[in-house]
């Protein structure tokens, strides 16, 4: 009985914390790049700013509301193979620039003297990922 309760608050916390981490990126790279006051002042359309705001968190909302409920779409599975693709494209390119944005790599390359080995680095991180995501998916999932 209790230990399924630790396991439980263990889960909980552990849940919290990452969707807090993947708001805060989120927000952080939306502020730093000041990506809603850019898009108002192309489209001119500065007044409504509010609502571009707006529309965000709710857009996010709703999306992860969809994403923890059982709502389903019917499509192939090869629609869906594109789909993962291109949300897989934006995350890492969301990702790249969120680094890029705060210079992590740089810095990391001059606190570890790694300047030379920049492009190592970043291929073990692509790498990792990559094998990260197909064994979570291929293998861990199926289980």
């Amino acid at each position: 009985g209790g230990e399924i309760y630790g396991k439980a608050i263990l889960i909980s916390i552990i849940g919290a914390s990452t969707g807090i981490t993947v708001g805060s990126a989120a927000a952080a790279f939306l502020t730093l790049l000041k990506i809603v006051p850019r898009v108002t002042q192309i489209t001119e359309t500065e007044e409504y700013i509010k609502i571009y705001e707006y529309i965000i968190i709710i857009g996010g909302t709703i999306a992860s509301f969809i994403y923890f409920s059982s709502f389903k779409i019917n499509i192939s599975k090869y629609f869906s193979v594109l789909i993962g693709i291109a949300i897989g494209i934006f995350y890492g390119l969301f990702a790249s620039a969120l680094a890029e944005v705060l210079n992590v790599m740089p810095v990391f390359a001059k606190k570890f003297k790694a300047k030379h080995q920049l492009k190592f680095i970043i291929a073990a991180l692509i790498l990792g990922k990559l094998i990260g995501s197909l064994y979570y998916w291929l293998i861990f999932k199926k289980a």
